[in-house]
């Protein structure tokens, strides 16, 4: 009978709009978490997860920037986190790589994968329009001769690879760190670095913002950027296929979420999302796309063997 009357309980509180006993959750205030500054491409991606939760009925989730550690400083106390308060959202290569490079692989496994959220971003070697580099082979030439500085986010961030493998093949490149897209076209623009990788998104919204567009020399994806056709792909100039790579941002929850949390994230995310949400991203809107946890653990091995292809 006791049984019996809790189950009426139940039923009672849910038509009543009450969350059901274990589910507390469910009107709980989230905390996102994200290893870069606020203004970062993952920060407008936490920020976007944020809304597209909030437009689902639940609260407005916190969105907090962790930055530092190439963008693996927040999953450490996203681990010690209690289940079912909190989501991070970090693009996959970066957790790899930083899982391979620090040896903590094994905090990366304990992340539960909750749904994939954009499409592959790539990435493309730039140089300013005035420093007379208007190729890779000019790119290889200058740094035989007198040295090249290369402006980016990190050999542990998602620019990792297009790092090692432009200072691999032309000898003479130094990197610099600059994190943020921002950064290192300013950096390429004032010559305080004489080339720099970036995200192509990012060449758009300088573009778009009327500022001065760098000159592209490569982009690091399997196939030619539908945004620059005539730039050849770094595999092409040089003849590897293997040197090719994109990387693309998921949602995690804590080790030890309840199914019933987690699955109801994963519907949440699950799309079309609402073109109110999506427009205000301008470019970034275009790589927006939802996929499963199934999808998110196939592209964490793609990027695993990535990131030991040259760690």
């Amino acid at each position: 009978m006791r049984v019996d009357r809790r189950r009426a309980l139940v039923i009672g509180l849910t038509a009543l709009g009450a969350v059901p006993f274990g589910r507390a959750w469910a009107n709980a205030p989230l905390e996102i978490l994200h290893g870069y500054t606020a203004g970062s491409v993952t920060g407008q991606v936490a920020r976007f997860i944020g809304s597209v939760l909030a437009s689902k009925g639940r609260p407005a989730p916190t969105v907090r920037a962790m930055p530092g550690d190439h963008g693996f400083g927040p999953v450490a106390p996203f681990l010690a986190a209690a289940a079912g308060d909190r989501l991070l959202v970090a693009d996959t290569l970066t957790l790899m790589m930083n899982g391979v490079a620090q040896g903590k692989l094994s905090d990366v496994e304990r992340l539960v994968p909750v749904a994939k959220v954009t499409n592959g971003y790539s990435t493309a070697l730039i140089a300013s329009a005035t420093s007379g580099l208007k190729s890779w082979a000019d790119v290889v030439s200058a740094a035989r001769g007198r040295g090249l500085a290369l402006a980016g986010s990190g050999r542990l961030s998602a620019y990792g690879p297009a790092l090692a493998w432009v200072a691999a093949a032309a000898p003479g490149v130094t990197d610099i760190d600059a994190p943020g897209n921002d950064r290192i076209i300013e950096a390429v623009r004032s010559g305080s670095a004489g080339i720099g990788i970036v995200t192509t998104d990012s060449i758009a919204a300088v573009a778009a913002r009327g500022g001065e567009a760098p000159t592209v020399l490569a982009t690091f994806g399997a196939a030619r950027s539908l945004a620059f056709p005539a730039v050849p792909t770094f595999a092409e100039l040089t003849g590897d296929r293997h040197r090719a790579y994109t990387f693309s941002y998921s949602v995690f929850a804590p080790p030890g979420s309840a199914a019933s949390f987690v699955g109801s994230i994963a519907r949440d995310l699950a799309g079309p999302f609402p073109e109110t949400l999506v427009a205000p991203l301008g470019q970034l809107g275009t790589r927006v796309a939802a996929g499963d946890a199934p999808l998110v653990r196939e592209t964490m091995q793609r990027d695993l063997r990535v990131a030991r292809s040259f760690l």
